[in-house]
């Protein structure tokens, strides 16, 4: 299943993808920026929730090696996020048999961190909407 809906009008590229670990960018459109051409807080708070759940999951959704779902998400905005590329790295702190804590800072194109966060997620049981050869998770 390809990035639908809202991934899908985010376009975010995922440039890596392994158990544990990602790198998800994306190219910033006019419609993502606020008044003063600064990106909206959402769209960089969408994009640490995609690549934490990316690196949480072990892929996207064609790939994943389990369904997981965002518990909890804390982020700091720590710069303006500007410029035509925000770069996202996320890292799995620690991942427990239904529970998993990952890290991400979002990177502007000069390699400035504009933005970290902190998220919590659930491993969930496997949904019709899954594809076919998704492994199902222990009761």
């Amino acid at each position: 299943m390809p990035d639908e809906g809202f991934r899908k009008w985010l376009g975010v590229e995922y440039e890596v993808m392994e158990d544990g670990h990602a790198v998800v960018g994306l190219d910033i459109t006019d419609d993502m920026r606020n008044l003063r051409q600064v990106v909206q807080g959402g769209v960089v708070a969408a994009l640490i929730d995609i690549a934490m759940a990316t690196a949480a999951a072990g892929g996207n959704y064609d790939t994943r090696l389990r369904p997981m779902a965002t518990l909890e998400m804390k982020l700091n905005y720590l710069a303006a996020a500007t410029g035509d590329r925000l770069t996202a790295v996320a890292d799995v702190i620690r991942a427990g048999s239904r529970t998993s804590v990952t890290r991400c800072e979002v990177f502007l194109a000069n390699g400035e961190v504009c933005a970290a966060g902190l998220g919590t997620f659930m491993t969930r049981r496997v949904h019709a909407s899954d594809p076919n050869d998704m492994p199902s998770i222990s009761e």
